[in-house]
C-alpha cells in the first residue's frame, strides 16, 4: 500500500502556488506568488528540498534569471490526487459537508445534473 503524503502548512502553501500557477516556477517566482505565507523567504530552499524528498515536486528544468540560471520546480501530484490520497472518511462530517458544498457551488449546470443523478441513484 502506498504511504500517505503528509505536508506541513508551509509545504502545502508552496504546493498551492504550484497548483494554482499550473507551470514550473523558480524559487523566486514561488516567493513572489506566495501571498499570506507562513514561512520566510530564506526558508524556501529547505521547503523545496523537503518537497523534493517527499517526491511531490520535481526539478522541471532551468530558467535564465539575469546572468544566472535557476532551477524550476513543478508539482508531480495533482491537487485532486493529494486531497484524495487522504482518507475522505477520516474527515469530520462538518469538513466533508464543507467540501461537498464547495464542489456544488463551483459546479457547472451539467455537473449539477450529474450530481443529482448520483444522489437519486443512491437513494
Amino acid at each position: 500500500m502506498k504511504q500517505k503524503i503528509r505536508l506541513t502548512k508551509s509545504e502545502r502553501e508552496i504546493m498551492d502556488v504550484l497548483w494554482k500557477q499550473g507551470e514550473a516556477l523558480t524559487s523566486s517566482e514561488i516567493i513572489e506568488f506566495s501571498t499570506n505565507r507562513s514561512w520566510s523567504n530564506t526558508s524556501i530552499h529547505l521547503l523545496l528540498k523537503s518537497l523534493l524528498d517527499k517526491s511531490v515536486i520535481e526539478v522541471d528544468g532551468f530558467k535564465r534569471i539575469a546572468k544566472n540560471y535557476a532551477r524550476t520546480f513543478r508539482a508531480v501530484i495533482s491537487q485532486y490526487d493529494y486531497f484524495f490520497q487522504e482518507d475522505f472518511q477520516e474527515m469530520s462530517l462538518e469538513k466533508r459537508m464543507k467540501f461537498i458544498e464547495t464542489i456544488i457551488q463551483n459546479a457547472s449546470l451539467e455537473e449539477l445534473d450529474e450530481i443529482e443523478k448520483i444522489i437519486y441513484k443512491i437513494q
